[in-house]
């Protein structure tokens, strides 16, 4: 493990960026006004089109670029940037989206919360809706236990009744600090998602190996945020899912989830026919045969990391459906009760 001085300790801050010119200068310019004492900004460019680089040699010459050949999504992005992050010696790596603003004062509270407590492997800021500085985004982000994932919190007003550090179901890679020991322990981002989920994977294997997630409260950021489904979305989204629970989960909860599993494919597949993405469900599902070999191999991977059992990882999961176009839905009328009763029940068989 590495030794570190008795000092504020150095943070890399990493931005990943595909076509996001129009959003760079606000974010690269709080990003340089921090008061925070030892920190770089870095740029993962993925392959983008629309001028960022040159933006960013122009406007901001002291922000370091890392330049990808491909798009390799937001994992790849984020896993660009921290593989040089992790050659040098800072002691905590944040990743920012680059369509985010954020207070002067956003690094100092994240990494005080962070520097609270040793076992804080994950700590997530509080998420602001950009132009509505006390509605939230994401105040941690809440996890289903079939694998769903969803903005905690979301449209609340922030009244201050969030403590100053506190455990939530996963942290959200759009302000995201990561301890180096941590990282070291359970890898990176898997690069194989692409995008979306890839932060509920990492919290739920941080929480397999020991560590806590958090929420920051008092390091907050302004996030342009709207929510949107389509195709290509869904299909992430839903193998992901699938993949995600099919890595972490013990062979001995997935018996136990098998009939809650069974039955939200169900509802989805026909939520996928009424929404007009079937073919991306049954292309998901054709994902998961090709790749059931690697899929394993990860598996195997992440067992190998336990330290603590499904009932305790999961201790901050819900059972609640509450996407932000399921609210108040009929599916949600139905699914929640009975969700709710098997997670009561198979909480005590796993």
């Amino acid at each position: 493990m590495m030794e570190y001085a008795n000092t504020k300790p150095q943070v890399d801050v990493i931005v990943p960026n595909y076509n996001g010119q129009d959003f760079l200068p606000a974010c690269l310019g709080s990003l340089l006004r921090l008061d925070y004492p030892d920190y770089r900004v870095m740029v993962v460019d993925n392959a983008s089109t629309d001028g960022s680089v040159a933006l960013i040699k122009k406007e901001f010459p002291q922000v370091e670029i890392i330049q990808n050949r491909r798009n390799t999504g937001f994992a790849g992005g984020c896993n660009s940037g921290l593989k040089r992050a992790l050659e040098g010696t800072a002691r905590y790596f944040v990743l920012v989206n680059n369509d985010t603003t954020a207070d002067p004062d956003w690094l100092r509270e994240l990494v005080a919360a962070a520097d609270s407590d040793p076992r804080i492997g994950l700590c997530q800021s509080m998420i602001y809706l950009d132009g509505e500085p006390e509605r939230i985004n994401s105040a941690g982000n809440e996890a289903h236990y079939l694998g769903f994932g969803y903005c905690g919190h979301y449209l609340e007003v922030d009244r201050g009744q969030f403590p100053e550090v506190a455990d939530v179901p996963f942290a959200s890679g759009t302000a995201l600090l990561l301890r180096r020991e941590t990282l070291e322990e359970i890898g990176l981002l898997d690069e194989d998602f692409f995008m979306y989920q890839e932060d509920m994977d990492l919290g739920w294997r941080a929480r397999l190996a020991g560590w806590r997630v958090v929420l920051a409260s008092r390091s907050r950021i302004h996030h342009s945020y709207s929510f949107s489904r389509n195709p290509e979305k869904f299909y992430y989204l839903e193998r992901n899912r699938l993949v995600m629970s099919l890595k972490n989960y013990s062979g001995r909860s997935l018996l136990v989830m098998a009939p809650a599993f069974l039955g939200a494919e169900t509802a989805m597949l026909a939520y996928s026919v009424a929404g007009g993405w079937f073919r991306q469900k049954l292309r998901g599902y054709l994902y998961l045969i090709r790749n059931f070999d690697a899929i394993n191999r990860k598996r195997r991977q992440v067992q190998l990391l336990r330290q603590t059992g499904d009932s305790e990882a999961t201790a901050f999961w819900t059972s609640r459906m509450g996407f932000a176009d399921l609210r108040e839905s009929r599916l949600t009328k139905i699914a929640n009760p009975v969700s709710a009763a098997y997670w009561k029940l198979a909480r005590k068989l796993i």
